[in-house]
């Protein structure tokens, strides 16, 4: 008998301490209880470690949250009586009790013992909605805020162009769905739901909204015989008023001597060629320099076997209403003219120099001709390969760029937009030509003006502003 005393001692220890260590794994199992068990969910809504009381709260506060509801860049509240949401607190408080009682028994402390991790539960919620409601409420939002594709509008009094605008269409049972997932549940994800909205592509902008602006600011001007060719370089798209009249060539013309200049010349120009280039080019539009470069680059030293190239140039490029006779200055020296079908018309007369001739649209072309040219393409490569590349096109735009009048099209553009052109004057007609550079697409503007007699500088200067304007909003309209 001593000798088994020890053995039942500790026998008796063992027991007593696995006896100690159930009733604190007990206790801790009872306190465990207070809060509800992992893996537990109302409604969507995470409720693990939360005590039965602040659970329910939790539901409670959801279910009398609104929804925000976006429509695009609309944004809705949609409140919970607007579609007689219904939460039933009691059944759902009876619900929790009734899966927290499964948590109770033996299993559940043994499954505690074991810290094996419990399934997730669900615990059924009652909440309910009107269907109806809620279809009237996604009725009422497709009503306000479907709309079709819109064209674009012009707005005259500022010489604007409202963009157009891509139609938009609620899919209501897609966006039903949504919000029944989110009325019915209690988790972050059901504060804000984008409803589905199918978009419909906005309708191609009509170059008829650019020319009902244009007449828009011609009215103003009665007597005026305005010749206007505008291009959309991006899809060749055009807009021409009296494109193809003959208006005299002036100081426009020096277009075609940069680009027959840079046809002769060999890259890198020197520096005596670059000054007359600059001059002519330039803000002086020196006549001078410009005969320099018929006379000593676009011939080997006659002027007028320079302007005779210069025209048989403009010919083979198609540009059959532009031409020269005599040099700058030298109008008098010389009573040949040129026959074209522009100036054979009889229905508008501008009285054209009959020395130096051409139409809005044979300087747009032109222009395009030398833009397409510096991007690698265009009829001028294709008619003079040998003689033309992209790089001596780059270099004919930038010295258009560097003629900065601040007038005419220039102050009707936004500060700082890139413009290359080149005006011109004389008593009864002035013009501007150029190629301008602006976020919506690059773009092709000539504008020449005529009037009997004498054109006052202040109504050429300020109607070439309002053309280049509305031009620009055109290309570059308002959202």
């Amino acid at each position: 008998m001593g000798r088994r005393s020890p053995y039942i001692i500790w026998l008796i220890i063992i027991i007593a301490l696995a006896m100690l260590f159930l009733a604190w794994q007990y206790a801790n199992f009872q306190l465990s209880k207070q809060v509800l068990p992992p893996g537990m969910r109302m409604a969507k809504l995470p409720v693990e470690g939360l005590t039965r009381e602040q659970a329910l709260n939790a539901l409670e506060v959801a279910f009398a949250t609104p929804i925000d509801i976006a429509y695009k860049d609309h944004h809705l509240l949609l409140l919970p009586e607007s579609v007689n949401l219904d939460y039933d607190a009691e059944q759902t408080a009876a619900n929790l009790d009734a899966a927290l009682s499964a948590h109770r028994g033996i299993d559940s402390f043994i499954q505690y013992m074991m810290d094996s991790k419990a399934a997730p539960q669900e615990v059924p919620v009652a909440v309910r909605y009107s269907e109806q409601a809620l279809d009237d409420f996604l009725a009422r939002v497709a009503s306000q805020y479907d709309q079709d594709p819109q064209p674009a509008v012009a707005i005259p009094e500022n010489l604007s162009i409202r963009s157009s605008q891509p139609g938009y269409e609620l899919d209501i049972e897609t966006s039903r769905r949504l919000i029944a997932q989110a009325l019915v549940s209690a988790d972050d994800a059901k504060q804000s739901i984008e409803l589905i909205v199918h978009e419909s592509e906005a309708p191609a902008q009509d170059t008829a909204i650019l020319k009902q602006l244009l007449q828009y600011v011609l009215d103003d001007h009665p007597g005026l015989i305005p010749g206007i060719f505008i291009k959309d370089l991006q899809t060749g798209a055009e807009v021409t008023i009296n494109a193809e009249v003959a208006y005299t060539g002036m100081n426009v013309l020096k277009i075609a001597i940069l680009e027959e200049s840079y046809r002769n010349l060999a890259l890198p120009v020197n520096a005596e060629i670059s000054d007359w280039l600059s001059d002519t080019m330039g803000v002086s539009s020196s006549n001078d320099k410009a005969n320099l470069l018929l006379t000593n680059v676009i011939d080997d030293g006659d002027a007028y076997q320079g302007v005779t190239r210069l025209t048989n140039s403009m010919q083979r490029l198609g540009l059959v209403n532009t031409f020269m006779t005599t040099p700058y200055d030298e109008e008098h020296s010389s009573p040949h003219t040129i026959v074209t079908p522009a100036n054979s018309r009889t229905d508008v007369d501008t009285q054209p120099n009959p020395h130096m001739q051409s139409t809005p649209l044979d300087i747009g072309l032109l222009l395009e001709m030398i833009y397409q040219c510096s991007q690698g393409g265009g009829a001028l490569l294709a008619a003079y390969p040998d003689d033309l590349s992209p790089q001596k096109c780059v270099q004919m735009i930038d010295w258009m760029r560097q003629n900065r009048i601040d007038s005419l099209i220039e102050v009707g553009l936004p500060v700082d937009t890139p413009i290359a052109h080149k005006q011109g004057y004389s008593s009864d007609t002035h013009a501007d030509a150029g190629l301008i550079f602006s976020p919506g697409g690059d773009f092709v503007l000539t504008i020449f003006l005529y009037r009997p007699e004498y054109l006052e500088w202040e109504e050429s200067n300020r109607l070439m502003s309002e053309i280049a304007t509305v031009t620009y909003n055109y290309f570059n309209p308002s959202r």
